[in-house]
């Protein structure tokens, strides 16, 4: 039986599903916890009149700004979330169109592992350097089945609080804080990618990633609800990567709940939470 933390978070995770912008379909949950959806044309109905097949989309869930201001010297973080089926690529690009890979700047990349997944990706751009540029534009960019869309925010660079001029109104994202002189040489850890919640059908093995930055780089560790350190040890369903993915083999429906990720370096730790939905094949 479900409690009533996992039918909130259900209820929250199903609220951007219900109605697919501009196609006619709604996602559903129909009584033996399948996820299905209804269509208004034959596009969401099997040939063979059975079960309504699930429909394809992307959709960004949550925007990064439109503008912001950084000082020189400082760090700012642009967020990002987007929500497709099967779970979307999403990739950073800056103005000239190409992958934001320089050093100091993280780039998140997730590809489409499973066609049966639907995903809600939340990926930060950490941006510790300055352009010598007045402005730099970054693009946040999601990919599923052919469909795309992205949202662009312009970041104008200036030297000092008493520059910002005209750009006083924008948001400073997370600027960084002082850092002792021993510690100029490290970061904290930060998670600049994961999921926020899947659906995944039963029976399937899946990839939670968690990517995270830092200097050092950060050991990731693994948590399931009640706290405890999920792995091999414990159930050998359960994998951890040297990479950060938890890896979940054969999904059950008792496997439903939220996974916590916490990245840690000597300087500081992050947390993500994702909430894993098991879902009957159609």
């Amino acid at each position: 039986m479900m409690n009533f933390k996992h039918l909130l978070m259900l209820a929250l995770c199903l609220l951007p599903l219900m109605v697919a912008p501009g196609s006619g379909r709604a996602v559903v949950l129909d009584p033996d916890t399948a996820l299905t959806a209804s269509a208004s044309s034959s596009e969401g109905v099997r040939a063979d009149g059975g079960r309504a097949i699930r429909p394809t989309f992307v959709k960004i869930t949550s925007a990064p700004p439109a503008r912001v201001a950084q000082i020189r010297g400082t760090t700012v973080e642009l967020e990002c979330e987007i929500m497709g089926s099967p779970t979307p690529t999403v990739q950073w690009v800056h103005g000239s169109g190409q992958t934001a890979d320089w050093e100091d700047i993280s780039v998140n990349v997730i590809t489409e592992d499973n066609p049966t997944s639907v995903a809600r990706v939340v990926t930060r751009l950490v941006i510790d350097r300055a352009s010598r540029a007045s402005q730099t534009t970054f693009t946040c960019i999601g990919r599923s089945a052919g469909q795309e869309v992205s949202s662009s925010t312009a970041v104008h660079h200036v030297d000092s609080v008493s520059h910002l001029g005209n750009f006083s109104d924008m948001p400073l994202l997370r600027p960084s804080a002082a850092v002792d002189s021993m510690f100029k040489n490290l970061k904290g850890a930060r998670i600049t990618l994961h999921y926020k919640t899947l659906f995944e059908n039963m029976g399937s093995t899946v990839v939670l990633p968690c990517k995270a930055i830092g200097r050092p780089l950060p050991e990731i560790t693994w948590l399931n609800e009640e706290g405890n350190v999920v792995g091999s040890l414990q159930d050998p369903r359960f994998r951890t990567l040297p990479t950060g993915e938890l890896i979940i083999t054969g999904l059950r429906w008792a496997d439903m709940g939220s996974y916590t990720c916490v990245a840690k370096n000597v300087l500081s730790k992050d947390e993500s939470e994702t909430f894993v939905y098991p879902i009957r094949p159609n």
